[in-house]
């Protein structure tokens, strides 16, 4: 333990992750890939067992995961893999619509040009993904690109906003890009490309607006996706 003016510091120091940050990749890879369907009970004693590791492990990887929303434990039945509804699925499009739009307008106030270089490339990335046909690379690619806009933007206070719907997100993501036909992807990444286009010309309006009309877009076909889907919660 080093001090500093006659203070004790201490210091964590992380090399690597921990075998409980790793189990919780893990499960939640498993559950935005459909592993584990929405409404799917988990067993502690099976997740060991497909994982390999401790019951310890796992239960404090779901404590995480049932933090950020994908799984909810339902009294005296269990853990379920949790399901974003119809209505809860509009309210976060909501919220994302008006947050993404000023963090565009932000990005552009404020990126620099490195960061432009590195929307275009997050871009490219969403583009090779979507030729692949790999729904989770997909996935992360699009939230790569937003990620590039988020850190630009430099307003950390909304970026926390978002953060915590962050799983969700991914989880929407994830279920709209399997069901997705090729025209709408195709038209996605041309609402992509305008955005960064916007970003490049240095124009907020744009940028904000372009941002917004992606959002609702995704809604529209959110909402009705999860209208054929819905299943009744775990808890009923």
């Amino acid at each position: 333990m080093a001090k500093r003016h006659g203070i004790s510091v201490i210091r964590v120091v992380q090399d690597a992750p921990s075998l409980r940050e790793l189990t919780t990749q893990t499960l939640r890879d498993a559950i935005l890939k459909m592993h584990f369907k929405p409404r799917q009970r988990l067993i502690e004693r099976q997740l060991c067992d497909e994982t390999g590791v401790s019951r310890t492990c796992v239960r404090e990887a779901l404590r995480h995961l049932e933090a950020e929303g994908l799984v909810e434990r339902v009294a005296n039945r269990g853990i379920f893999v949790a399901a974003v509804s119809v209505d809860e699925a509009r309210q976060i499009y909501e919220v994302r619509a008006v947050l993404e739009a000023t963090f565009g307008r932000l990005f552009v106030e404020r990126a620099t040009d490195k960061e432009i270089e590195a929307l275009k490339a997050a871009y490219l990335r969403v583009e090779k993904a979507n030729a692949r046909k790999l729904v989770s690379t997909y996935v992360e690619a699009l939230d790569a690109f937003y990620d590039v806009i988020l850190a630009g933007a430099r307003n950390e206070f909304a970026r926390a906003s978002l953060r915590s719907l962050r799983a969700r997100m991914s989880y929407l993501r994830a279920l709209t890009a399997q069901t997705a036909e090729p025209k709408r992807k195709q038209k996605t990444l041309a609402m992509m490309r305008g955005i960064v286009d916007a970003a490049v010309r240095r124009d907020g309006a744009a940028m904000a607006e372009r941002c917004r009309a992606f959002v609702e877009r995704s809604a529209d076909y959110a909402l009705t996706v999860l209208g054929q889907h819905e299943v009744p919660s775990a808890a009923e």
